[in-house]
């Protein structure tokens, strides 16, 4: 008797228990809707974070949160309105209460200018950008596609691709991205990189660039330039994956 006493005891708080879990979870779905229309939660500020390139006014003009927005209200619109923009890669909206929502933003990164033929920026996926070359201070190098396999039109994000994520795979040696002037894809596929100051050193390679590959094409350049204090190579020739090839004059 006393054990079924027990057992009935328990069954009445497991359903009680139960009976609060999903009175609260009611709770909780409904909290947004009604929270929304408690003015302490009114938004009150808007701020831009993560932006260089952007200004800040573009961001908020792209969100076009407006005057009557609440914390509580739902904010996928208005990151998908800023996500939008051509400089954008990411944005999402924080809240910081009670009444400040901040928009972080994740900016697309130029890594190159591409001749198209005048410069024009453009990030790691191939994207061109709508940045004006001469209000920026950007030490990036110039991609040039071959104009035989080029259309005349702006070139696509595909068209660009295996040219920009070769400047982004030569970016792992600093020394050499620190030096590299230009990338410039030759008829063969094959591509020509412009390192040093003019006239400067051409270095011909295959795609996909092997970072590897260019740090031991550095070295027996070092170890010729130690050599031959006289002779200046004009090339260094990385386009064999068992030699490395270090050219002078027309050699």
């Amino acid at each position: 008797m006393r054990s079924r006493k027990r057992w009935m005891g328990a069954a009445l708080v497991t359903l009680a228990a139960a009976g609060l879990l999903a009175f609260g979870v009611r709770v909780v779905r409904a909290a947004p809707g009604w929270l929304a229309q408690v003015p302490l939660f009114d938004v009150s500020t808007v701020r831009v974070e993560g932006t260089d390139l952007v200004d800040d006014r573009e961001i908020l003009a792209r969100a076009a949160i407006p005057d009557t927005a609440n914390v509580w209200h739902d904010a996928t619109s208005w990151e998908a309105a800023v996500a939008a923009h051509p400089m954008v890669r990411r944005a999402r909206i924080r809240t910081r209460w009670p009444s400040t929502l901040v928009v972080k933003v994740e900016e697309r990164e130029p890594v190159a200018f591409v001749a198209t033929p005048v410069l024009e920026l453009v990030d790691a996926e191939g994207r061109l950008l709508p940045l004006d070359p001469t209000m920026v201070i950007l030490d990036l190098p110039v991609v040039r596609l071959d104009e035989a396999g080029s259309s005349g039109e702006v070139p696509s994000p595909g068209r660009l691709q295996d040219l920009i994520q070769a400047v982004v795979r030569l970016g792992e040696n600093p020394h050499f991205h620190g030096r590299l002037s230009e990338l410039r894809e030759e008829p063969d596929g094959t591509v020509t990189a412009l390192w040093g100051s003019s006239p400067g050193l051409e270095v011909l390679m295959r795609l996909p660039i092997d970072p590897g590959l260019v740090d031991e094409g550095l070295d027996v350049l070092t170890q010729a330039l130690a050599g031959d204090s006289i002779a200046t190579p004009s090339y260094l020739d990385l386009r064999w994956a068992d030699q490395v090839v270090v050219g002078y004059g027309s050699d």
